[in-house]
């Protein structure tokens, strides 16, 4: 069973599946996510891009669920099988 789940979300204008988590750091509590586009649709020039990306989706927050809206730095972009993944990190607290 996994940790999370995969929702519908939005990064930017593109459509797919993901979500964001916080996480524990030494400089307090870090927001960071995945994003998975819709088959054949590529998100790589949103990597190079030097605004920040919005994110629309679902927000693990210690044993909540909510869904939020907030800025991200897309930190990578790879290609898969099922199309373009995103990590990202967010840029203000959601």
């Amino acid at each position: 069973m996994s940790l999370y789940d995969l929702h519908d979300a939005q990064l930017n204008d593109f459509e797919g599946e993901g979500f964001a988590y916080s996480q524990k750091t030494v400089y307090g509590k870090a927001y960071k996510g995945v994003f998975f586009a819709e088959d054949g649709v590529s998100i790589d020039d949103l990597a190079e891009k030097e605004d920040d990306a919005e994110f629309q989706g679902i927000l693990y927050d210690r044993s909540r669920e909510r869904e939020k809206t907030f800025s991200v730095e897309i930190t990578d972009v790879i290609s898969t099988p099922s199309g373009d993944r995103a990590d990202f990190i967010a840029t203000e607290k959601p």
